[in-house]
């Protein structure tokens, strides 16, 4: 028989940390296994002596939350039809589950592809915190609290601050998911994440750890609240933070703020013929090193307005020099303007506003020109009929600044804690500004909705349900502007397909004891099939892009034509170099076994995906000699 490939879970977040370490040091390597001798002789100076104190963050369960961040994963991703818009041809994803387990099950598929994650974590206020990891069984915890499980439903967890492991706690769970974050960035990637005072200095130092020192960007200061809170016992709280770290600073690029009408600044104080606001800049250089021993070159005489030849001169009286080259000042002799004052005159070049590269972005974000949350409230509120759902989400032009100074018009965009997916409504309203293809990637916790709320008894029972929901009404606002208007952007990506958190399709491995043989024989019996009861084959596609690391907006072709006997379906992204072809049907006829000999549809480097069973040994043998074939 044929050593044909099993296709089976697995997740390779250690090994493929330890194979970029074998990138850079890789004599330290020896048959897979570190030889730390070697390693430390590589590493010198630089490693730290255990018996050294040093500087960093610790905390209890710190060491365990690391470990969390290395299991794999038992769950999988399936589609949930019905819930998204225009779900056929959207590249938009909304994920409905515990987003450390999802963040795990979008490593192979979006492993540094993805541009900006902004994430808007639960602040550690000392309230009930909803996002406990059982260390033993994630999977578990989640199922249970969201009531897929057994009769617990949701389950919480105290945080108050009189708890010694407050800060721990809120660390512990923050600590693994930004681990697995940083693998899906893309090497200029960005990461922004809202804090506030409680946990700023502490996320910080996680952050530096994590992404490292070298790599933070800035700590943005974000004015929250347009106006006093009046009950404040010392002083009245009006901003958050956002801290800015990027993957690789080197590789890492911010856009600068370009002027529009409305904002270009008041030294634009002229305008020209044609109605370009400008302002005037002396030709002389100005600085302390600007003498025509500096700069010989640049000393030539221009002729004024009335014939007078001009060479620039210091205040001193010392010849001076001018900013342009003779031959850049010829190219450029419609932007020079004169003054004549008591009879000097002086050169002037025009700087036009429309060919600024603009300002770079601030450090400070005040309310007026980003948003307050306030102004967060009243969007939400307008777009489900006055209702109130929300305390301090964050403002839409608040999320569409951040998109537009750190990605461009074809980039990914990620929020794990999309909450009411302010995210996904400023990248639809920032790709229709531009004319981009960005993609959102929402996850949602379904966290419940207290029984007493306004979300509750408008019909909406979990957070993840008005995420949903919000996304849709903005999509429909977006398209009825559209409506009778002229079509200026085609490509524009008005829909998002919703795929929920499950059970993975196949069964877990537990071995007993070699000395049980009625035991043994039980167990080989369950797993004759390694998928549970009760799969279909279209939850199970999903799963198998997940695990061959095709995302999740991958085209899903019909084959009906090509193969009449047998459902087979052509996987296809653009992202990836090869295409799957999937047969999950209990058995292959001779027709289909025999057009897949041929070998006229599948390329050098495309696979067949098949059950096991519905081979016979003599098909497994000619498959695997024509085509990369895997089966279950």
């Amino acid at each position: 028989m044929p050593d044909i490939q099993k296709l089976r879970p697995s997740f390779t977040f250690t090994e493929d940390r330890l194979r970029e370490l074998q990138q850079v040091v890789p004599e330290a390597f020896a048959d897979g296994k570190i030889n730390w001798d070697t390693l430390r002789e590589a590493l010198g100076e630089y490693l730290e002596d255990e018996m050294q104190e040093h500087f960093g963050l610790f905390w209890p369960g710190k060491r365990e939350a690391r470990r969390l961040a290395a299991w794999p994963p038992k769950g999988t991703l399936i589609p949930v039809p019905g819930e998204g818009v225009n779900e056929e041809t959207t590249r938009h994803i909304f994920i409905e589950g515990e987003n450390l387990e999802v963040l795990k099950l979008l490593q192979k598929s979006y492993a540094g592809r993805v541009k900006m994650i902004y994430i808007d974590p639960p602040y550690n206020t000392g309230n009930d915190f909803v996002y406990p990891d059982d260390y033993s069984e994630p999977l578990e915890a989640y199922l249970k609290r969201t009531g897929q499980m057994d009769e617990e439903g949701r389950r919480l967890t105290t945080n108050t601050k009189a708890s010694g492991r407050f800060h721990s706690n809120w660390l512990n769970m923050m600590y693994p998911r930004l681990l697995l974050a940083r693998q899906l960035l893309r090497e200029d990637g960005v990461i922004l994440v809202s804090i506030d005072d409680n946990e700023v200095h502490n996320l910080r130092q996680v952050l530096g750890e994590i992404f490292g020192e070298e790599n933070f960007v800035a700590a943005i200061c974000w004015e929250k609240a347009d106006s006093p809170k009046m009950d404040s016992e010392f002083f009245s709280v009006k901003h958050d933070y956002i801290l800015c770290f990027a993957k690789d600073i080197t590789a890492f690029e911010i856009h600068r703020l370009m002027y529009g009408e409305e904002n270009i600044p008041s030294h634009y104080n002229r305008v020209d013929e044609n109605g370009r606001k400008y302002y005037l800049k002396p030709l002389r250089a100005m600085g302390g090193q600007d003498t025509k021993e500096d700069r010989p070159n640049l000393y030539y005489p221009i002729t004024a307005p009335d014939g007078l030849k001009i060479y620039p001169k210091l205040q001193d009286g010392r010849d001076g020099r001018w900013r342009w080259s003779r031959e850049k000042l010829e190219k450029n002799i419609a932007r020079i303007e004169w003054t004549n004052n008591n009879g000097t005159w002086t050169p002037y070049f025009r700087i036009y506003a429309d060919e600024s590269k603009g300002k770079p972005p601030e450090t400070m974000l005040f309310s007026q020109d980003v948003g307050s949350n306030r102004n967060a409230m009243a969007e939400i509120k307008s777009l489900f009929d006055g209702a109130k759902f929300f305390d301090t989400p964050k403002p839409v032009r608040l999320l569409k600044y951040f998109a537009s100074i750190s990605t461009n018009a074809n980039d990914i965009i990620l929020d794990f804690f999309a909450g009411s997916c302010t995210t996904a409504q400023a990248v639809l309203e920032r790709n229709r500004e531009d004319n981009g293809t960005r993609q959102f990637i929402m996850v949602q916790l379904p966290e419940p909705t207290p029984p007493d709320s306004a979300a509750y008894k408008a019909g909406y029972p979990t957070i993840a349900d008005i995420g949903k929901e919000r996304i849709r009404r903005v999509i429909a606002k977006m398209q009825a502007k559209r409506e009778g208007q002229m079509d200026l952007h085609p490509d524009e990506d008005l829909g998002f397909k919703v795929f929920r958190l499950e059970r993975s399709h196949f069964k877990d491995w537990q071995p007993v004891e070699p000395t049980e043989p009625q035991k043994l024989d039980d167990l080989f019996a369950q797993h004759a099939s390694p998928l549970r009861d009760g799969w279909t084959q279209e939850t199970l596609l999903t799963e198998i892009l997940l695990l061959e690391g095709f995302p999740l907006d991958s085209q899903i072709i019909p084959l009906a034509e090509a193969f009449p006997e047998n459902a087979v379906w052509r996987v296809h992204h653009p992202d990836v170099a090869h295409d799957l072809f999937i047969c999950l049907d209990k058995s292959l006829a001779e027709t289909t076994v025999e057009k897949l000999k041929t070998g006229a549809l599948l390329r050098g480097e495309d696979i067949f995906i098949c059950l096991d069973a519905a081979l016979t040994d003599e098909a497994k043998v000619t498959l695997d000699d024509r085509l990369r074939l895997k089966v279950i």
